[in-house]
């Protein structure tokens, strides 16, 4: 299974999408993304990222960030474990936690839950990881008062707003990140893989002698 993402390496143009939609008549193609010209000028990135089964419980992932412009440019890849929130509304849901798992030689957080048991999140390569809780951020939305101090943007706080005091330092939560910050060479890769997996042994033979690169084109 492989998808493509799309992305600018420019201001995302939010304000341009919604003000030329809003002036179009449901008579009127949508405008979208690609007709802003933001692609225009190759400052952007391809994003793909596959996910294969080597075996039932054990699911390969690789993504590859490709910088189509002409000169290197910075990138922060923050792929996402988390659970669904199903204990907040629902009273005698156990709550589940994902939690970071140390003595190995490979960076791994466990996902722990009462139904299907644990799997673990492996790479070969340490990464830091942020640590949260998939909690809606009330006081953001509704002015009302956040019942746990862990929200579900705090990544996008800890990346953008610098505030590292969003992020559970007991490494511990019910939704994490990957966080990678690399500059990308011109018309270059970098490349990450993980694996999802049954088994918590640290390194398995899926992975190849390197997980992580940065290459020119």
């Amino acid at each position: 299974m492989k998808y493509l993402y799309k992305y600018p390496q420019t201001a995302y143009p939010y304000d341009d999408l919604v003000r030329t939609n809003a002036k179009r008549t449901r008579f009127d193609p949508e405008y979208e993304l690609i007709d802003t010209g933001v692609f225009d000028t190759n400052r952007y990135f391809d994003v793909f990222v596959e996910y294969c089964k080597e075996t039932p419980e054990d699911i390969l992932i690789r993504i590859t960030a490709v910088n189509r412009e002409e000169l290197p440019a910075t990138l922060y890849l923050l792929p996402h474990l988390w659970f669904r929130n199903t204990w907040t509304d629902l009273q005698g849901n156990e709550k589940p936690q994902l939690r970071r798992l140390y003595g190995r030689r490979s960076c791994c957080v466990g996902a722990s839950h009462p139904k299907p048991g644990t799997i673990y999140w492996h790479f070969e390569t340490d990464r830091k990881l942020l640590f949260t809780d998939n909690e809606t951020n009330t006081q953001r939305i509704f002015g009302r008062p956040n019942d746990s101090p862990y929200v579900k943007d705090a990544c996008h706080q800890y990346v953008i707003d610098g505030k590292a005091e969003c992020i559970n330092g007991a490494n511990a939560g019910t939704k994490c990140a990957a966080c990678c910050n690399v500059e990308v060479p011109a018309k270059g890769e970098f490349v990450m893989k993980s694996s999802c997996r049954a088994s918590s042994a640290a390194l398995m033979p899926s992975f190849s002698s390197s997980s992580a690169r940065c290459s020119p084109g």
